[in-house]
């Protein structure tokens, strides 16, 4: 293929350079280039299935539900029937719903059968709320999967309380956000909860027990109507039984049925179904600690061979299939992988072109650990709720954990690969110290500060150089700060505690002060 114009070879550092820095933005072209499904133009009302347990996927498939209806400028009709999922991932799907609404996209969530545990905060997340008489909704309590199956998320008192509170107040506050119930949608969390439907003034109201022996003991006429939630037993309900507490806006049997409702007339609902992608993101989701792991493991390598290699690609690789999972999910998006590849430019700068110039290199990792954890989180993920701070921690943990298991993989590998035929001639070793021998001696006196010579291989910083008083003898060097080229003309100007020689480019002026041997 030939190309107008006259151009000029890259030297390697360019391409070494623009290998690093260009590669995650082009990350950046293809998570826009993702194709998505596009079904034919829709009436006004975007249609998806949320079926089985929660998971990855489904906040995939939730994501492109989302951006689907907001192209077309539809409602999006959530069709739910699931028995939950991950507290975590149960935030994350509400919290899209939330904003989807703030973001003039209207939501609608229709129970089919079942909007059990983390599924009843997606249904109350919708603005609309319709089921089917016999659908169910509630049960929330967290519980964990051990060998023993179900179990209480805590057996420690204190930690179920933090636990509980934490998401009886989300669950009030996401119920109270829609016009529902607060302390209804607190019983679906705790078993502690006492709902209590009373009349006051002529009026029906849900209170708790508590509420009720105050206002009695104010003296406020108070007639006692039912108990809506015993104490001991979580909240759940029928479609019926949600229309009469206010939990639900009205009951239909078919899609039709709730089209006709939200007032949208007799449209055709697009459908927007779970595809292969939706399945990728959650096996690219399972595989994340093992790619932050490697991409840790393949940046240290790349750091002890010389040049920009193929650890150096694979490092690239495995932080680009990290955000493109994360894409998929909805979690990563522009400015995520915008920072990540500022950060990844820092570092490639600092190496590259302003080799010892700590704080660019240190800004520059900064930026990209502080893009992973905020795209691990998700770009509505705050400190505003109590959930949101969990999901922050919890995920900044997770680097964490994946930066030390990545110091055990490397100090393994720093003891195993210097030993192995192919690296041992790509990663420079420390001197071995020896008992000086009559060869040493006669070398004695020539590695003097000022002594001048040429460098053997680059220096960045570390490498190997020769002197000019005896250039049979090859001596380990290491730069004062910035690189030498390779064949580069050095001056001694110190040494190491390890017997290394500090050298300098030859042009800077050094005064001699005192001898050194090595």
């Amino acid at each position: 293929m030939k190309y107008l114009g006259k151009g000029r070879s890259l030297s390697r550092r360019e391409v070494s350079f623009r290998s690093v820095f260009l590669g995650p933005l082009g990350l950046v072209g293809l998570c826009a280039l993702v194709p998505h499904q596009r079904e034919h133009e829709s009436g006004g009302v975007t249609h998806v299935r949320i079926e089985g347990p929660l998971d990855v996927g489904t906040q995939a498939l939730l994501s492109r539900a989302l951006r689907e209806a907001g192209k077309r400028d539809d409602r999006l009709l959530l069709e739910v029937d699931t028995p939950g999922g991950e507290i975590e991932l149960m935030w994350k799907l509400a919290s899209a719903l939330l904003d989807a609404s703030d973001q003039g996209i209207g939501t609608v969530c229709w129970v089919h059968d079942r909007a059990l545990s983390a599924g009843s905060l997606l249904a109350m997340a919708c603005e609309r709320l319709y089921m089917r008489e016999h659908a169910t909704i509630g049960s929330a309590l967290p519980v964990s999967i051990g060998p023993a199956g179900l179990m209480p998320a805590s057996q420690d008192d204190e930690v179920k309380e933090k636990l509980s509170s934490a998401l009886r107040g989300e669950f009030r506050g996401v119920a109270e956000k829609r016009g529902r119930p607060g302390l209804v949608a607190e019983a679906m969390v705790d078993p502690e909860v006492e709902v209590l439907e009373v009349r006051i003034d002529g009026e029906l109201r849900l209170i708790s027990a508590v509420a009720l022996e105050d206002l009695r003991r104010r003296g406020d006429e108070v007639r006692f109507e039912r108990t809506v939630c015993a104490r001991g037993e979580l909240f759940n309900a029928t479609g019926r039984e949600a229309v009469e507490l206010g939990l639900a806006d009205g009951l239909a049997e078919s899609i039709g049925e709730v089209i006709g409702k939200i007032g949208v007339g007799s449209v055709i609902p697009s459908e927007v179904r779970r595809t292969r992608s939706e399945d990728l993101a959650g096996w690219l989701y399972t595989l994340t600690p093992l790619l932050l792991i490697a991409a840790f493991v393949f940046a240290f390598l790349e750091l002890k061979v010389p040049g920009f290699g193929l650890p150096g690609v694979l490092s690239v690789v495995c932080i680009a299939t990290l955000l493109f999972g994360r894409y998929l999910v909805g979690l990563a998006d522009i400015p995520h992988i915008v920072l990540i590849a500022l950060g990844v430019g820092l570092v490639a700068t600092e190496l590259f072109l302003m080799p010892g110039t700590i704080w660019v290199g240190g800004l520059g990792a900064l930026l990209c650990v502080a893009g992973l954890i905020w795209s691990f989180a998700g770009n509505s993920t705050g400190f505003e709720y109590a959930l949101d701070r969990r999901i922050l921690f919890d995920e900044s943990f997770r680097v964490v954990v994946s930066a030390f298991a990545s110091l055990i993989f490397i100090w393994g590998f720093s003891r195993v690969l210097p030993k192995t035929p192919v690296f041992s001639k790509l990663i420079l070793e420390a001197p071995a110290r020896a008992i000086p021998s009559a060869g040493d001696r006669e070398r004695k006196g020539v590695a003097n500060i000022g002594a001048c010579g040429r460098a053997l291989t680059r220096l960045r910083p570390a490498g190997k150089v020769v002197l000019d008083a005896d250039p049979a003898a090859e001596f380990e060097a290491r730069s004062d700060g910035g690189e030498i080229s390779r064949d580069g003309r050095i001056r001694v100007v110190g040494a190491m505690d390890d017997g290394r020689l500090v050298v300098a480019p030859e042009s800077v002026d050094w005064e001699s002060k005192e001898n050194l041997s090595v």
